[in-house]
């Protein structure tokens, strides 16, 4: 290597070793001006093991997201399970996620960017302040979220495309006088309780029987099949139900999520005092029950609860060989630890009150005649 060239990489090197210094002193130093925030961590020094509370204040509401000895939970809606992955997932960007850009903000800018404390309802000038503390109630970050910044796009799409939001104005810590942009809306970070709860209601596999029984108390209809592959039929009776909506019923227990969660419900609100009952069992033993009560703009207030206790042993099919029974023996046990784990939550489920969406309700909540096939009309030519 001659002179000249070792001094080029001299050069190079001696550059990258300034860089190097400059960005560990941008994520460990003081903030200094708008180009050293560029690259730094919006919240440095966080850990996400210590955060034990999240609190979302905005405008339109807050939400205080706790973690304790049962895990996160909702404190708005009395302690009802939070949603683990969405709570995992915005702690995690929070960590992460750097600063784009930061500038000097005027006072005459917050209203724009959507940067005023969020004290007046309503108000569309508020931002959302995020506060993570520890366990000791600590303060380990505070942010106010203000307005999203959204992709430019010099294509035209269809009147009707929305957007793709991309990045965030926001303040951090106590600089209220610089404006920081990063790249990542935290969608996640809305201040209402209801999109943080955890919204798996019931999961029932291999339903046996569906039963309605109106707010009379009297049998409308019970479904009813031999097998767990077996075509739906009324019981009791020669009439075939239509398979769709029979499928629709038993699939309704099968997949059931709850919109919201209903804090301290009165009987008269809910109508949950004269509900139409839903109860389906399983071939496994369990009995789901769901109770039906008024409507609520496009949803329904529920009541539903699990009993009933699954087989522990397997009984060996006749003429199973020694290496079928070992198979289907491992695949039962295998299928019973996963029912229990499921199982565990949905007993917890009795005693809450919960808003569900009209989709999953309305299949169950048919009359008889309604289950019927519909007659085909032909004209006649």
């Amino acid at each position: 290597m001659s002179r000249k060239q070792f001094l080029i990489v001299l050069a190079v090197l001696v550059g990258l070793a300034v860089a190097a210094a400059a960005l560990v002193f941008s994520d460990n130093g003081g903030w200094g001006g708008g180009e050293a925030r560029a690259g730094r961590r919006i919240a440095p020094d966080l850990k996400v093991s210590d955060v034990a509370e999240i609190g979302l204040v905005g405008a339109s509401g807050a939400v205080h997201l706790v973690r304790g000895d049962r895990g996160w939970v909702v404190r708005e809606r009395g302690d009802f399970p939070a949603d683990l992955e969405r709570i995992r997932d915005l702690l995690i960007k929070l960590a992460e996620v750097r600063v784009a850009q930061a500038e000097t903000l005027p006072q005459s800018q917050r209203a724009r960017l959507q940067l005023g404390e969020p004290k007046d309802k309503d108000s569309k000038d508020a931002g959302t302040a995020l506060e993570l503390k520890d366990a000791k109630g600590k303060l380990l970050a505070h942010l106010l979220l203000g307005k999203k910044v959204y992709r430019q796009t010099e294509v035209a799409g269809p009147a009707s495309a929305q957007p793709e939001a991309t990045g965030r104005y926001l303040l951090a810590g106590t600089d209220s006088d610089t404006m920081l942009v990063i790249a990542d809306p935290l969608n996640a970070a809305e201040p209402r309780p209801e999109s943080w709860l955890r919204k798996e209601l019931l999961r029932a596999e291999r339903v046996k029987t569906v039963t309605s029984i109106g707010s009379d108390r009297r049998t409308r209809w019970t479904l009813t099949r031999d097998k767990d592959n077996m075509d739906w039929r009324f019981a009791g009776s020669r009439d075939q139900p239509d398979l769709q909506k029979a499928t629709d019923a038993a699939g309704a227990f099968g997949w059931m999520d709850l919109v919201d969660v209903v804090v301290d419900p009165q009987s008269s609100e809910t109508g949950l005092s004269h509900a139409v009952t839903v109860r389906a069992e399983t071939f496994d033993n369990l009995t789901y029950t769901v109770r039906i009560g008024n409507k609520t703009g496009d949803n329904y207030y529920v009541a539903v609860s699990v009993a009933g206790e699954p087989p522990q042993s397997r009984t060996a099919e006749k003429g199973e060989t020694a290496e079928e029974k070992q198979k289907k023996d491992k695949s039962f046990a295998d299928d019973q630890a996963r029912l229990a784990e499921r199982l565990e939550r949905e007993r917890k489920l009795d005693g809450w009150r919960y808003v569900v969406g009209k989709n999953m309700i309305e299949p169950l909540l048919r009359e008889r005649a309604q289950m019927l096939p519909e007659k085909k009309t032909g004209k006649k030519t």
